[in-house]
């Protein structure tokens, strides 16, 4: 390469934006988490407490775009038989659960939505919005306080006497979901 090229090349490149210069790499401390109990499997990525994102998606906030759309917290996996959830009956098949921001005042809410799964985690430094499908269940959030806060998203899953109970624990907030046979 000529001296004159080399030239124009640094100064194209003094020329870019500072952030453009800046390579984006993937979060390198995210990992795919699953659960299992009988008829059931829950996958999940373990994103990083931020409590700012979650306050904006409670409030509905205009002035943070990432908490104005939906969010997939957790693949669930019904296996053999069917489930119900608030009364709902819920087919074996593949869900996404997803958390719905506050966008009409009326609170947050949270969805089981059938779906391909293979469209939902394709870029893990997210969480990715629901792809369309068909929704069995949407209805409020239900936080409970949930305390030391989870610093990373986590799901547990237990059976009790034929029943699977959820819960999603992400920072100060548990959310559980409760599905019966």
């Amino acid at each position: 390469m000529t001296t004159l090229a080399m030239s124009a090349l640094f100064a194209l490149a003094a020329a870019l934006p500072a952030s453009a210069q800046v390579p984006k790499h993937a979060a390198r401390d995210l990992f795919m988490h699953s659960t299992r109990v009988p008829n059931v499997e829950v996958r999940f990525v373990d994103y990083h407490w931020q409590p700012a994102l979650f306050a904006a998606m409670q409030q509905g906030s205009a002035d943070v775009p990432e908490a104005r759309r939906d969010w997939v917290v957790a693949r669930v996996i019904i296996e053999q038989r069917p489930m119900t959830l608030e009364g709902k009956r819920l087919p074996v098949g593949n869900y996404a659960l997803t958390l719905w921001p506050s966008l009409d005042g009326q609170g947050m809410a949270y969805e089981l939505r059938q779906v391909d799964m293979r469209e939902v985690y394709p870029d893990l430094n997210a969480m990715a919005p629901a792809p369309r499908g068909e929704t069995h269940y949407k209805g409020p959030a239900r936080f409970a306080p949930s305390s030391p806060p989870a610093e990373r998203l986590t799901v547990t899953a237990t059976e009790q006497q034929g029943a699977i109970l959820l819960t999603i624990s992400y920072g100060d907030k548990q959310l559980p979901v409760k599905f019966t046979p």
